[in-house]
């Protein structure tokens, strides 16, 4: 009986603070971020060059993106969350070597137009702990999730009357860790730290993302900050149609919603 006992006591201590917490949560985040790393696509087996997006393609200057995200708070369950994120860039560069993409031969000289795009959607569960009170004003919540993330990565690149593109899908489960520090109940700060390694077949996953974010409640059920966030992806579909795209996408967001 001891188990049950204590777990009843730590779900009778965390409802209080669960009955007091939002419901409902909605925020979007405009990220002003640069995507840098390296992109390879091979077409039945064809010749392939790593390509640098910065060095190669002239790329990496930040772009504003977007994300959404909704969450719902079930009492003492936890929280579910889904959202969705998506990173692109894209400009043109004189080639300074003879690059191979996607059965695509771009000679040196060549001047070349490049673009690319990831999209990552999630869906997690996080439980939050009992909060734990630090002094009359200060509240604060440890809380662990875990979820699944879906990775698109796409790239073309097109010059000299020749077009090269691929893209790639992967599904991958991510475990993380949630701490949010609230003062005098309208300031709220979080960190959040998530990611996995993940491989099936000649597909593997490799992913990175953490955020800090700081918001305050001017009005009821409104809130507003700004926070800095990074991700770090290593995605890659094995075979004959090779793709594979390092991306590290790092910048200051803004981020505006409503809970309730």
């Amino acid at each position: 009986m001891r188990p049950f006992a204590t777990a009843a006591f730590l779900l009778l201590t965390a409802a209080p603070a669960l009955a007091q917490d939002e419901t409902v949560g909605i925020r979007v985040r405009e990220w002003f971020a640069r995507m840098s790393g390296t992109a390879e696509a091979q077409d039945n087996n064809s010749n392939f060059t790593k390509v640098d997006l910065a060095d190669d393609l002239g790329l990496g200057n930040r772009n504003w993106t977007t994300e959404v995200q909704a969450y719902l708070h079930l009492p003492v369950l936890g929280r579910i969350y889904a959202g969705w994120w998506r990173a692109h860039d894209s400009g043109s560069e004189t080639l300074t070597r003879t690059v191979d993409f996607a059965g695509q031969t771009f000679n040196v000289a060549t001047q070349v137009d490049s673009a690319f795009t990831l999209d990552v959607g999630y869906l997690t569960y996080e439980f939050a702990f009992p909060t734990i009170p630090i002094g009359p004003l200060v509240k604060l919540e440890l809380a662990a999730s875990a979820g699944v993330r879906i990775l698109r990565g796409d790239g073309s690149i097109s010059g000299g009357g020749s077009r090269g593109s691929d893209s790639g899908v992967v599904g991958l489960p991510t475990l993380g860790a949630h701490v949010t520090a609230t003062f005098f109940d309208t300031v709220r700060a979080e960190v959040e730290v998530l990611g996995l390694a993940f491989r099936y077949g000649d597909n593997k996953a490799d992913y990175l993302e953490a955020y800090a974010e700081a918001t305050v409640q001017p009005l009821p059920w409104v809130f507003a900050g700004v926070g800095y966030k990074l991700a770090q992806v290593d995605l890659q579909h094995g075979g004959s149609n090779r793709f594979d795209i390092h991306l590290d996408i790092s910048g200051i967001f803004l981020t505006a919603g409503v809970r309730f």
